[in-house]
């Protein structure tokens, strides 16, 4: 009986130090599977520019108006989720839609119009400020329904960003799925990046890093830099932000973004 007890007491010892590194691999899948997923949105938006001039997606077409086109689906009203066999990337992805980020399933989506808003991005966030729309050049409100970037208007594309891990966090924790990977700095059109930013939305839900999808086709994962308050929905301070992993990588200027 005693030797019994302490085979028990070994295995439970062994069984204990395995757990953290079987959740580690666990995770280092997901962010694998993570990593393929954005690349291959990456991959469709570069097979669009192709057949379209050169021209990038939009990533909000009528987001100043009916607010029912994303780029990855469109939808009838808006309470309801986008389809993606509308989206203009449809034809560019596996399956006609955008995979599931696996370590997103894992966060709050809520119901009803909240829960559609973006639902369908599969968490993936496009940079929609400056190749998605130009907001650069004409000001977010016209840049989003009528103006896109150009393969060609990218000078550094290895440090260009296109699509990143993201969410949106309605507070109490709660995150949604959120489309567009925000600046630093908000853009209001060509006197630059102005001194009020937005609520940060690139999401570090790897183990605290988030995977980052660049204009010259590469994929990589980016720790965290810094995070800011959340002024909308509830007020949540940079703090809050960045332990539920929000925040921005990189320098603390729109560098990583813009096309210049």
């Amino acid at each position: 009986m005693i030797e019994l007890l302490v085979v028990v007491a070994i295995l439970t010892l062994l069984v204990s130090m395995m757990l953290p590194s079987l959740a580690a691999a666990k995770d280092l899948a997901r962010q694998a599977v993570c990593s393929s997923n954005i690349r291959q949105i990456l991959l469709a938006d570069k097979g669009y520019s192709v057949e379209n001039q050169g021209y990038f997606a939009l990533a909000a077409e009528d987001i100043m108006t009916d607010n029912l086109k994303r780029w990855h689906g469109e939808r009838g009203a808006m309470d309801q989720a986008f389809d993606p066999r509308r989206s203009p990337l449809k034809q560019y992805l596996a399956d006609g839609a955008v995979k599931e980020c696996p370590a997103f399933r894992n966060y709050y989506d809520e119901a009803g119009i909240a829960g559609a808003f973006e639902a369908g991005c599969g968490g993936y966030g496009y940079n929609a400020t400056y190749i998605g729309g130009r907001a650069d050049l004409y000001g977010m409100a016209a840049a989003a329904g009528t103006h896109s970037a150009k393969d060609s208007d990218i000078r550094r594309a290895g440090d260009t960003v296109m699509f990143t891990d993201t969410a949106y966090m309605l507070g109490e924790g709660r995150m949604i799925a959120y489309s567009f990977c925000e600046p630093v700095f908000y853009v209001f059109g060509p006197s630059g990046p102005s001194t009020h930013r937005p609520n940060p939305t690139i999401h570090f839900r790897h183990r605290r890093l988030c995977n980052v999808a660049w204009a010259d086709g590469h994929v990589d994962a980016r720790g965290m830099s810094f995070s800011t308050d959340y002024v909308t929905h509830s007020r949540i301070s940079a703090e809050e932000a960045a332990e539920s992993g929000l925040g921005w990588f990189g320098p603390d200027s729109n560098e990583l973004f813009d096309l210049e």
